[in-house]
């Protein structure tokens, strides 16, 4: 796990305005699957279009091989 960070954008909201996953009235993000590739661009990204679905492993995870 030493590749992986988890954060929390409870309080400043940052990451959800500006990466669009925000739901403003809750104050909760939408769920989304983000791959940056090693420049630091995001090179994949999928929104959930509700809140209970999950995104497609598979396609995340090509992406992210695709990247590297």
């Amino acid at each position: 796990m030493d590749q992986v960070t988890v954060l929390s954008d409870h309080m400043g909201a940052d990451f959800g305005t500006k990466y669009g996953c925000l739901i403003k009235e809750a104050r909760i993000l939408h769920r989304a699957a983000f791959v940056v590739d090693r420049g630091g661009k995001i090179s994949y990204a999928a929104y959930m279009p509700a809140l209970g679905e999950e995104p497609n492993y598979g396609e995340v995870l090509a992406a992210a091989q695709v990247a590297l």
